[in-house]
């Protein structure tokens, strides 16, 4: 048998066919997408890439009936490979004078709210401006693999459990607790966390779990958590803030979903002085020494959207965070 060739000895070079077959098989996490693309069999894509591994001496990819994933090695190659590719792409735009069109395809993942509220907006100024750029976008409250999934970059509520990835800080969310003018009459004013027992609580619910998201409050070295109760639970932000607007209790939400109510005044916000800093919220991508010209613009439009005091909360009167 031909002893296998190591790394940085033109292995990559000479196979350079089987290299894009590995690269679109790894994007796409598809030997049937990949050969789709390159116009070739899924047998002959699965024998490219074994071909591949096999003058590398490595394993690229980890093969099942169901499902393909890459190998510590298959990471580390799709990730100098994407950096070759931007590299070509960076020149190509300072060839031609730096006006470059953005093309291809973003992918991203955003929380349902977040998402539908602060970066839709967003990805349609994108694609009206970029025609030939293609968003795919992910919104929901599950929490993704970048990798795995071939996702360009997360917008992210919280931590950030993965070392290895780039986290860049926009702003800290804040959720406000609100009820309509009409509720407070009725039922009073809570001046403390523990006055909000007395009322009906519309509570947020993960369906797959049954977990009540809790509300926290804080104030110097004071702080409440609670876990709303009251007779209506959801798990979809904006069907909270319609069950809150009809009058059927109050509700903990966040800054971004509750704003266009409370500066029109269908909603008054109560325990102002009790609200947290709150959790941040991060955009998280590959480190790479390139970024793509898709990436780095949609960076800059969320740095625009959501700064480190979001205009929605300067709108509704509250203070800078922190």
């Amino acid at each position: 048998m031909k002893q296998a060739r190591p790394f940085g000895d033109g292995a990559l070079i000479e196979c350079f066919k089987e290299t894009m077959m590995f690269i679109q098989v790894a994007e796409n996490r598809s030997f049937t997408v990949a050969a789709q693309r390159m116009n070739v069999t899924p047998a002959g894509v699965s024998k490219g890439v074994t071909r591949l591994e096999r003058a590398l001496g490595v394993k690229l990819l980890n093969r099942s009936t169901r499902s393909v994933s890459l190998t510590d090695d298959g990471e580390r190659l799709l990730a100098r490979w994407r950096d070759i590719l931007l590299a070509v792409q960076a020149a190509e735009g300072e060839l031609s004078g730096g006006q470059e069109d953005l093309k291809g395809k973003l992918k991203i993942h955003a929380p349902v709210g977040l998402g539908r509220r602060v970066v839709m907006p967003l990805l349609m100024t994108m694609a009206k401006k970029y025609p030939d750029l293609v968003v795919n976008a992910d919104f929901s409250d599950r929490v993704p693999n970048l990798v795995e999934e071939g996702l360009d970059v997360l917008v992210k509520i919280g931590g950030v459990a993965d070392s290895r990835m780039v986290a860049g800080k926009l702003a800290h969310l804040r959720y406000v607790t609100c009820a309509t003018p009409a509720y407070l009459e009725r039922w009073g004013v809570p001046r403390s966390p523990l006055e909000i027992e007395r009322h009906n609580c519309i509570a947020y619910v993960q369906w797959q779990t049954g977990n009540i998201h809790q509300w926290i409050y804080e104030k110097g070295d004071e702080q409440y958590v609670l876990t709303p109760a009251g007779n209506v639970g959801v798990n979809h932000p904006e069907a909270i803030l319609d069950a809150v607007l009809s009058g059927a209790g109050i509700a903990r939400m966040a800054s971004f979903i509750a704003a266009p109510a409370v500066i029109d005044g269908r909603l008054r916000m109560v325990l102002d002085d009790w609200m947290p800093k709150g959790p941040e919220i991060q955009l998280v991508y590959q480190p790479s020494k390139f970024q793509s010209p898709r990436l780095r613009t949609f960076i800059e439009h969320m740095l625009e959207a959501i700064p480190s005091y979001p205009p929605w909360e300067k709108a509704m009167g509250l203070p800078p965070a922190g």
